[in-house]
């Protein structure tokens, strides 16, 4: 009642200037009250909607670099197990160097060589593999011999020739119609890395 009589008896101009005053206050309760806290709320909401954002960008990038990981190691894989494949077959040294003397005898009896004697050299550690070589003389014609070498550096195994010594009671100049030559007699040294056990692990993986 007194707010009433209070406002009854003001003026006209009075009555509006207090309006215009109540009006004022009640855009500032709006203004701080309402909007600024609206607009902070929105402003949070934002800054979380854009650590999200990264989050998940950050996220699918980590995901493709492990993609990208991943199918480099099984690229990587298997080129390894390709590459295993061609050498010396055997799970230890002795069946290693047994398959190798095999393969010796073979390419020389496709060349037209005769194996005179063979010797299985000390295997050696090459990382967590082991390295065969066989030293074997061989007796033949010079075609023979170039024969023998070709299919022992691009045989389908991964060997190589360490050493290569050719001996011959003639001279190589003497041309073959002053009479039959007496054959060759080359003792070289072949080897290669064995395959070793294959792991469970590495089965897997392959």
């Amino acid at each position: 009642m007194r707010l009433k009589q209070l406002w009854q008896r003001l003026s006209a101009r009075e009555r509006v200037l207090g309006g215009v005053a109540l009006l004022a206050l009640l855009l500032v309760v709006i203004r701080y009250g309402i909007v600024e806290s609206y607009l902070a709320y929105t402003a949070r909401l934002e800054e979380e909607i854009e650590q999200e954002v990264q989050l998940v960008a950050k996220m699918q990038r980590q995901r493709d670099h492990r993609e990208q990981v991943a199918t480099q190691m099984n690229v990587l894989r298997q080129r390894f197990q390709e590459t295993r494949q061609r050498l010396i077959p055997g799970g230890t040294p002795a069946l290693a160097a047994a398959h190798l003397q095999e393969r010796i005898q073979t390419l020389a009896s496709q060349s037209g060589l005769e194996l005179v004697t063979t010797q299985v050299m000390r295997d050696e550690a090459v990382g967590e593999f082991r390295k065969i070589a066989v030293q074997v003389t061989l007796r033949g014609e010079l075609p023979a011999v170039a024969d023998f070498v070709a299919g022992v550096e691009y045989s389908d195994w991964l060997l190589a020739m360490m050493t290569l010594e050719v001996r011959s009671t003639y001279n190589l100049r003497v041309r073959s119609k002053e009479g039959p030559r007496n054959p060759l007699t080359i003792t070289l040294e072949v080897g290669g890395v064995m395959q070793g056990v294959e792991t469970p692990a590495a089965t897997q993986e392959g």
